[in-house]
């Protein structure tokens, strides 16, 4: 690790990381054929490198292929665009203290197109100068939703100006959405994959 790498940031109280996970990844042999050929279309296909969340959350297969489905109408196959989408899910990760989401949408973030400096910016969230008018209302609105459970008269004013109704309502989805997916995670303590842990000890460049 470097002093200059993705993983030497921090939030504020640190990462909610337990000691050990209290669900472990299924092994192959517990998967069955199904499940496995799912995984191999997720990973292959899909290019989601989550491949311990998949393996723990298959422990409960009808509720999160469920889940999966409707996620995924919001992320990748959403209408935001990509680098609006990555940088709202970083902010989620940050704000929850996630650190399996945050690395991931790292990782995702910069195959999106996003630049470190744009993640490292996230950690100062919406008023660091760069942020376009609706990026720094798109960060606001996480902030808000974590803190108050509500987008403030004075955000959602902004991001109507920049998004029509049904963008809105993918925003306010995709911010909740992922801020259980992260308080799921930080409760089962999903470990992060080897492949991810190296991308985030990179130099920031």
């Amino acid at each position: 690790m470097t002093r200059d790498s993705l993983v030497s940031l921090e939030p504020e109280g640190g990462w909610k990381r337990l000691p050990e996970p209290r669900l472990v990844p299924l092994q192959d042999h517990e998967l069955g054929v199904f499940r496995r050929f799912i995984l191999f279309v997720i990973v292959k296909v899909g290019k989601a490198y989550s491949t311990n969340l998949f393996r723990t959350f298959f422990r409960n297969f009808r509720v999160y292929f469920a889940f999966a489905r409707f996620n995924a109408k919001i992320m990748p196959k959403g209408e935001l665009t990509r680098r609006q989408t990555e940088l709202a899910l970083l902010r989620v990760g940050w704000k929850t203290r996630s650190y399996y989401e945050w690395s991931h949408h790292c990782d995702i973030g910069l195959r999106a197109g996003l630049s470190t400096t744009d993640i490292v910016r996230v950690t100062q969230g919406p008023d660091a100068a760069g942020w376009d008018v609706c990026e720094a209302a798109i960060l606001r609105a996480v902030d808000e939703m974590f803190a108050e459970q509500q987008v403030s008269p004075s955000t959602w004013e902004v991001l109507a100006q920049h998004l029509d109704e049904k963008l809105l309502i993918e925003l306010l989805f995709l911010i909740a959405t992922y801020t259980g997916l992260a308080s799921v995670l930080n409760s089962v303590g999903v470990r992060l994959e080897p492949e991810i842990e190296e991308i985030m000890t990179r130099p920031i460049s």
